[in-house]
């Protein structure tokens, strides 16, 4: 781990928690108490990321659209909220290869090392938006799609990003990819099966209302 990338891992994790809590607190104030009303529509950004091998993107482009089909019906009927590409279209393929430390991903402490090195540099080179400074009026999610996510299929570190990284397994897991935003957007781990925050693949696509109020009133889902 180098200091310079140390350094920048920490000022994007300040940045990004103080962000989130003034949103909170501010324009999305009326969310966080009553957003289990669902109402007005709100929209959320997604960018999907393919990373690359020696050998070329992990996973061909038409394999993203079951995920990309749940996440945004999912989505639309529990949250009310409208999941909508960043650029032209929702996925993009890299072409140059990835880091190891990107394609087999360590998740839970390890990934959070990792933010302060060289994979969170990479994470943070390509993640959608602008970047320079991690402040804008938009605040897509950034969906890594990786060969391998060690232990598990998907992996979010919450707030303090806005990006997760879910694995081949995880793309053929419809569900996943909805499940890990929900984390990015600051909801955790349900044990009730039926709900989208459930851990195990055999979710359901519940939401409680208080998952609806911490959904919608993220830095990630705005008016705009």
């Amino acid at each position: 781990m180098g200091l310079w990338s140390a350094i920048k891992g920490v000022v994007r994790q300040v940045v990004r928690v103080v962000v989130e809590v003034v949103n909170r607190l501010t324009v999305g104030i009326f969310d966080q108490l009553f957003g289990f009303a669902g109402w007005p529509r709100k929209k959320l950004r997604l960018q999907v990321i393919i990373l690359a091998d020696a050998s070329g993107p992990v996973v061909p482009t038409s394999d993203l659209q079951a995920p990309l089909d749940f996440i945004t019906r999912v989505f639309d009927e529990r949250f009310d909220v409208k999941v909508v590409p960043f650029g032209h279209t929702f996925v993009q393929a890299m072409k140059d290869p990835a880091p190891d430390g990107a394609l087999d991903y360590e998740c839970s402490g390890a990934a959070w090392y990792d933010e302060f090195g060289t994979v969170g540099d990479f994470f943070a080179k390509h993640l959608a938006g602008w970047n320079a400074i991690p402040v804008g009026v938009r605040f897509p999610v950034t969906v890594y799609v990786t060969r391998n996510v060690e232990g598990t299929q998907g992996c979010s570190l919450g707030p303090l990003t806005d990006y997760v990284v879910i694995d081949l397994e995880g793309v053929a897991t419809p569900s996943l990819m909805a499940h890990e935003v929900l984390h990015a957007c600051g909801i955790w781990h349900s044990r009730t099966r039926t709900n989208l925050a459930y851990h195990p693949s055999d979710r359901g696509e519940g939401a409680k209302w208080f998952q609806k109020n911490m959904l919608r009133a993220s830095r990630h889902v705005q008016f705009w």
